[in-house]
Parts: C-alpha cells; structure tokens; sequence
C-alpha cells in the first residue's frame, strides 16, 4: 500500500492547528464567561411566611406580614394544611369564601379564579354562578365547557356537587334508616318537582318543597320534621336536606345530571327509631 506523505503531513499540521484553536478557546471561555453570566435572584418572600410575595396577591394576604390574621399560624402553614389565611377561626379553605361570590376558596384556587373578585372575567356574571352552570368563568365566551354530577357518600352523610373533578358544593344530608336503605349506584335526575306530599302509614309531611326525584319513589328534598342531618339517617330511602343547601341544589341541577351514591351507612350514623 503507497501513503501519500505530503498529504499525511498536511493533515497532521492541519489536527495540531485544530487542538490549538480549542486550547486557546477554552482559555478564553474561561476568562470572559464569567463577565457576562447574568445572576439570578431568588423571588422574595419579605415576610419569611413560606409564601412568595407574589403567591400573597393571589391569596390577598399581607406580604408584610407573615401572620394576616393573626390567629398564631402563619399564612404559609395555614395554606399548606388546608386552613383559611384570612378567617381567625381555623375555618378550613372548603368553608372559606373570601369574595362573597358562592365559591369557596379552595375551589377557586383549583379553578384559578380570582379569590378577590366575584368576577374573574368581568363579564357579568359570578364565578360561582358560572362554574354551576358550566361555564368558564376566565373565558367571556358563552359556550358551556364542564359537565356537573351530584356525589351522596353515605359514609360520611354529606352531598357534594362536583364540577370538571372539582367539588363545589358540600352539604349534609340524612339517607335512608336501616330498614329503607338509600340504594347506592349511579343515577340521575328525572324530575323536578317544587312541592310535594310525602306520606305512608307511619308520616305524613305535606309541602315539602324541592324534589329531585334520581329514582322512582326516591327524591333528594327538604325536611322540615328534623335537624339531624350530617349526623344521622331520617328518612325512608330518600336524601333529606335542609331547605337553604336544598334550594341552591335546585336551582342549579338539571333533569339528565349524573347522580352517584356511594359508601355504606356506618350503624353510629342510624337512628334508633324510623321518622
């Protein structure tokens, strides 16, 4: 085999000149870099309260002070564990309603809706009222989005209305006693009816107002006979209410809404005696 020296020797010259190049580079990369890196800061916190000032404005608590409400929990820690910054009276975020709109904070942060503003988006119309109804309540554009379903865990004797996977509404209802059960399963609203007579051989409540019937014989509605509800069951089969959270249910709940049961009654959850 004939090598080709004069061309050996240019490729050797030309790798050396190469090497060179990428020493003299690298020294100067070295040197001059450093004069140009922009430092970074980090966002502050004035208050040192574990929130950033600007996550304070989306909280509307005080940047300058890292205890808002002065109830001995800094605004962070009562944050992270699910605690209002703003109430004084270690109300959880679900029962918090810092704007007065319907929603409560908690869902307004998982929608993220201004929790300052009844109206996010300036159109008219409240979150809440919006978020009910299907709308999005960032977007001006009225074109239905979500889908909503009523959730009863029996377990717990409490009734949620759910939105996109978000929980709205929570209220506590009273289901059916040992010997009529509430039936669990999937369901949904068939008919709405404003007053109703509800009677049997051992009741009889005349106006009953606001009937969601998900089952034929089986409503969600108020009951005026008792206060037990969140505590205990009450009722023949049926989801009694009290009649403000039963009314707000009305309103807004369509015929078609989805509505699951699900849990067991725990027996510290039944009455003694059928009512």
């Amino acid at each position: 085999m004939r090598i080709n020296r004069k061309n050996s020797k240019k490729e050797k010259k030309k790798k050396e000149e190469q090497t060179n190049f990428c020493w003299i580079f690298g020294f100067c990369f070295l040197i001059f870099v450093p004069f140009f890196v922009v430092p970074v800061y980090a966002a502050p916190d004035s208050d040192q309260d574990g929130l950033l000032d600007e996550e304070e404005r989306v909280w509307y608590t005080d940047p300058e002070n890292s205890d808002t409400d002065n109830d001995g929990y800094s605004d962070g820690l009562e944050i992270e564990q699910g605690y209002s910054p703003h109430s004084g009276n270690g109300l959880r975020l679900e029962q918090s309603d810092f704007d007065n709109d319907g929603l409560h904070d908690a869902a307004e942060r998982a929608f993220g809706t201004n929790m300052g503003d009844a109206d996010s988006d300036d159109d008219g119309y409240n979150d809440f009222e919006e978020i009910l109804y299907g709308y999005d309540p960032l977007d001006r554009e009225p074109i239905k989005k979500w889908n909503k379903k009523i959730v009863i865990d029996l377990s717990r004797q409490q009734l949620f209305v759910v939105v996109n996977a978000i929980s709205v509404l929570q209220f506590p209802v009273s289901t059916g006693n040992p010997y009529t059960p509430t039936p669990p399963g999937n369901f949904s609203i068939e008919r709405k009816v404003d007053t109703m007579l509800y009677q049997g051989l051992d009741y009889y409540y005349p106006g009953v107002k606001w009937n969601l019937q998900f089952k034929p014989r089986y409503y969600i509605h108020t009951a005026y006979w008792h206060n037990d509800f969140g505590k205990r069951t009450r009722s023949h089969g049926c989801v009694n209410m009290r009649e403000a959270d039963v009314a707000v249910l009305y309103r807004h709940i369509d015929v078609g809404t989805p509505v699951e049961i699900i849990g067991k009654t725990p027996p510290k959850r039944y009455v003694v005696e059928t009512e």
